[in-house]
Order: structure tokens, then C-alpha cells, then sequence
């Protein structure tokens, strides 16, 4: 199945913030919003990086009280794992387990199309496999 598929039967809400947001205030919009992660953008829109629980988390052991200083720019995986629509959820999946991290954007030229997370994605392969499975069964019968 591909990331495309996923994304219309289960539309993403994408949670965004511009670069220069300050962390406390992107710390609130997390919670806020109910999120783990943010997309981190330009002014016009276009993607940047991510801002996870775990970069603010590895931000307080290493900046301290500092930390409410900076900016979501400074502290964001500008490397994070992206996919694209036409990735599978099996390649998708993989990528995440490789990088260790929860959150995968799914990008087309530069714009987010959605942000799937390592569960969602897990349960949809289990969904699948199982639905095989009943398949294989019903055609055996």
C-alpha cells in the first residue's frame, strides 16, 4: 500500500510552526494540540525540519534554562526522515525503525502532505496482514 492510499482514507492533520517561533511557545503548541512532533517551516510555508518531544527533551539536558532562549530552528532535525506519496507503508515503516523516530512527513516538492506516525503505520500493516490472512483462508475453504 502506498503513503498516498494511507493519506486519503486517513487524512493527517499537519501541526506547523515557522522557524523563528521560541520553544516555550512551541512546547505549548504541542500540547495544545495533542502532538508529539511539529513540522518546523519557513515564512512562505515550505519545510524545514521537525521538532519532537525528544529534541526538546535532549535540548533541556544540554542548553538548560537557556534553552526558552531559542528558537524552533535552532533545536529542529533538519535531516529528519521524510517520504514521499508514492513510498510504501513497508518502506515507510522501515525508515522509521532505522532512524528511531516516531514521525514521518510525507512531502511533494517541499510541501507536507501529512505527517504519519510509526503506530498508524503499524497497525495499518497489521490490518493488512490480517486481512489476508482471512482472505487466504476464505479462498482455501
Amino acid at each position: 500500500m502506498l503513503l498516498s492510499n494511507v493519506l486519503d482514507a486517513e487524512p493527517s492533520r499537519v501541526v506547523s510552526v515557522p522557524l523563528t517561533l521560541h520553544v516555550a511557545d512551541a512546547a505549548a503548541v504541542m500540547k495544545r494540540e495533542a502532538v508529539g512532533a511539529l513540522v518546523v517551516c519557513e515564512t512562505w510555508g515550505r519545510y524545514r525540519g521537525m521538532l519532537s518531544e525528544r529534541n526538546l527533551a535532549v535540548a533541556i539536558a544540554q542548553h538548560g534554562r537557556d534553552l526558552f532562549r531559542r528558537r524552533a530552528g535552532e533545536l529542529m532535525w533538519a535531516n529528519a526522515p521524510t517520504a514521499a506519496p508514492e513510498d510504501t507503508v513497508e518502506a515507510a515503516v522501515d525508515r522509521l525503525l532505522e532512524k528511531g523516530v516516531r514521525h514521518l512527513p510525507v512531502l511533494e516538492h517541499g510541501k507536507v502532505l501529512g505527517v504519519l506516525s510509526l503506530d498508524g503505520l503499524l497497525r495499518r500493516l497489521a490490518g493488512n496482514a490480517q486481512s489476508s490472512a482471512m482472505n487466504t483462508r476464505h479462498l482455501a475453504a
